[in-house]
């Protein structure tokens, strides 16, 4: 099934067709003073809830767009791996060897750039030398593996050099196939080093422009300290596999449920096309678990209160926001208890903050799980940069690499060594060892080497 994508002109008749007459009025019929008190908590952010694995789903799963996936890099190749695990067609490319024989994902839809000594050292001008030294083994791997694909998405992280070095030549593989492309990105960790984040940059600005281009269809951005906060309470060992799941899940429940049926109101396929290719601009998503539901504004409470605290990114003007999705997913039993204008006041919540966008479409789904709550998935796009967010990695990178430069700087002082003699010419040197060597002490230095070659 095809989608609109942002390469095809809209016009004003489609424009009103996709935004139905209850997104004109997401007021309508609803308590205007329960609306007022809303609208003012609507700055009352709360810490996001962290509950609950991927709700399953009744039907067999199908789905709306059949995404093709590349990762490169070590975190970009894991954000493959879990879309290969999820039934994508996927393949990952990398310069380490050691990074990439732990993708759990056939052989044949993996790629080594062997390129020097392997791995890029988080150089990006290494990066990039290792995929076009391959470029023509990376577009065959492509068009084998993900040649049935109707999305093609580019998985990489913006501090690694392999994946943001490999971005530029990928990305120009991807375009020349004539399909929607779009890229998840993930910002550095609050504890990465002055290299990273300073790569960080200079990769999101290379994306952003390929986006103002419309080179790209859609930038996905997902921030590791964001994440990071989220989950802090997972264990080292397991965080990039939480945090890996998060990226992928909501898309997954996007594109799957907008494929099905729903007995209420459903997001469809053409809906959730539009979300994921038509934003013209960043995109942000993240997904929030509300237990205490029974109440007629509980939702739209939930809403609020995570509204930011459960994106995946910060930093964003939601009001920037050109489309707005939201799905909602509970069992029978659940929804049963729930009052039929709680999701209405969550969309008006949804709509207020984004600054009444061009759509804003909901899917409401029930599905079969033992679950106590309701999964609220939500997808925010055609947004701009985060400058809060771009401005704290430059002074962080700023400051670290001048304290990097410091380092340096006092090593190479601390290397020279100052005899505290004057200068001498070669021939007094010469000289001077000639008369240490007639000294009392050289006499007795020289005699402590015993011949004992008779």
């Amino acid at each position: 099934m095809g989608v609109t994508t942002s390469k095809e002109s809209l016009n004003q008749e489609e424009l009103m067709d996709d935004v139905s007459d209850e997104q004109a009025e997401p007021n309508e019929g609803l308590d205007t003073a329960k609306l007022a008190v809303l609208k003012a908590k609507i700055t009352a952010q709360q810490k996001p809830e962290e509950t609950a694995m991927p709700a399953r789903i009744v039907e067999e799963k199908t789905r709306s767009i059949r995404f093709g996936v590349i990762g490169s890099g070590q975190a970009g190749s894991r954000i493959a791996e879990r879309f290969y695990k999820l039934g994508y067609d996927s393949v990952a490319v990398n310069t380490a060897q050691q990074d990439l024989q732990h993708i759990e994902m056939p052989e044949a839809n993996k790629l080594l750039l062997n390129y020097g000594l392997g791995g890029a050292g988080k150089e990006l001008d290494i990066g990039h030398a290792a995929a076009e030294a391959y470029r023509d083994s990376i577009n065959e791997l492509v068009h084998k593996r993900l040649g049935n694909a109707q999305l093609l998405l580019f998985c990489t992280s913006l501090g690694g050099g392999s994946g943001a070095g490999s971005a530029e030549t990928i990305v120009d593989l991807l375009t020349a196939m004539e399909r929607p492309v779009a890229i998840i990105t993930v910002l550095p960790m609050s504890t990465d080093d002055a290299q990273t984040k300073y790569n960080a940059l200079q990769t999101l600005s290379k994306f952003t422009k390929m986006a103002q281009s419309r080179k790209i269809d859609n930038l996905i951005v997902v921030d590791n300290a964001k994440i990071e906060t989220i989950y802090r309470d997972v264990g080292p060992l397991n965080f990039f596999r939480v945090s890996n799941e998060a990226i992928v899940e909501p898309i997954d429940q996007f594109n799957t449920l907008s494929s099905q049926a729903s007995s209420v109101k459903g997001l469809d396929p053409t809906e959730f096309g539009k979300l994921f290719t038509d934003g013209q601009g960043l995109t942000i998503y993240g997904t929030m678990t509300v237990s205490n539901y029974a109440e007629e504004t509980a939702i739209a409470e939930a809403v609020i209160d995570n509204l930011n605290g459960s994106l995946l990114a910060s930093g964003f003007n939601l009001k920037e926001t050109r489309y707005a999705g939201a799905i909602f997913v509970a069992s029978k039993r659940v929804w049963d208890q729930i009052p039929n204008s709680s999701v209405n006041y969550a969309i008006s919540m949804i709509n207020d903050a984004c600054g009444t966008p061009l759509g804003v479409f909901r899917g409401i789904y029930t599905v079969d799980t033992d679950s106590d709550v309701v999964k609220v998935y939500s997808l925010f796009s055609g947004l701009g940069l985060p400058s809060d967010r771009i401005n704290q990695l430059k002074n962080e990178a700023k400051e670290r690499m001048a304290q990097a430069g410091k380092k340096d700087e006092e090593r190479n002082l601390a290397l020279k060594l100052d005899a505290g003699e004057a200068t001498i010419s070669e021939a007094e040197a010469v000289k001077k060892r000639i008369q240490q060597k007639k000294s009392a002490f050289g006499k007795l230095h020289g005699r402590a080497i015993i011949d004992k070659r008779k």
